[in-house]
């Protein structure tokens, strides 16, 4: 077993940095919704794309401590390599979700 403090580091930051990625996010979509004659829909899309970050802030940590896992115990990589690279994959995978999270936030709250 490795020492846990390269995947606590690595989870940490990827955790932070998809929260960072999350409000630019929900930023992006409040000007994408700027024109929705419904606040309803608005807020629904929202609620929608909100729900949808935080649940890929926890999924994206679940992938992070795996992979830095994975790497350290069962490749035996660098500890610094290892924690770049899962950072680096957990937070674009993430950024990715989010980006999805807004389309599926617009189309499920009926917005077209």
């Amino acid at each position: 077993m490795p020492n846990k403090t390269p995947i606590t580091v690595s989870v940490i930051l990827t955790v932070i940095l998809l929260i960072l990625v999350a409000i630019v996010s929900m930023f992006g979509q409040v000007v994408l919704l700027n024109g929705v004659i419904s606040d309803s829909q608005a807020t629904t899309a929202l609620g929608i794309g909100i729900g949808c970050n935080g649940v890929t802030i926890i999924l994206a940590g679940i992938f992070s401590r795996w992979l830095a896992k994975l790497l350290l115990v069962k490749f035996n990589w660098n500890q610094f390599l290892a924690v770049a690279v899962t950072v680096i994959l957990g937070t674009g995978l993430g950024a990715v979700l989010s980006f999805l999270s807004i389309i599926v936030g617009t189309l499920a709250a009926g917005i077209k």
